[in-house]
């Protein structure tokens, strides 16, 4: 079964390529359980440990987000989070000043920043459609722009 063309290199891909691939059908399973408020700055999150010259290896990035989920067991907490960290991160790389990343100190940091502060996104399973705060990046900006495509 073919999906609809890759919307940045326009390629094709099927879902039976992906399935052969353990790592990436793992992957792709545990990102569908988890709530779109959740899911997608995950997802753009570890993209953020994608060099420009290489493509993130699938059991790399499964490794990556059990991890990053194993982080902090509030949601709401850890999709604040992620979401501060990718907008910091857009920020230097519109500066030049961004190398991927290596580790999730930085993300750890600030986990720790959003759980003092008391401020979480609202995650509740199963309604995506919870409102959450106000996106005040590009990247939040697409960030929702896609999980409004997604719940459509």
């Amino acid at each position: 079964m073919q999906l609809n063309r890759c919307p940045v290199c326009h390629s094709r891909i099927g879902l039976e390529q992906l399935a052969q691939d353990e790592a990436a059908s793992e992957l792709l399973a545990l990102l569908a359980k988890l709530p779109n408020s959740l899911a997608l700055p995950l997802v753009v999150y570890i993209g953020l440990f994608r060099s420009a010259k290489r493509d993130l290896a699938n059991d790399r990035a499964l490794r990556l987000v059990q991890e990053t989920l194993a982080l902090h067991g509030d949601h709401g907490v850890l999709a604040a989070a992620l979401g501060e960290t990718v907008e910091a991160m857009r920020k230097k790389q519109e500066q030049g000043a961004f190398k991927p990343l290596s580790n999730d100190r930085y993300l750890r940091s600030v986990l720790e920043s959003v759980a003092a502060r008391g401020q979480a996104m609202t995650v509740v399973p199963g309604d995506d459609r919870t409102p959450v705060r106000a996106p005040s990046s590009r990247t939040a900006l697409a960030m929702q722009a896609l999980q409004e495509d997604r719940e459509l």
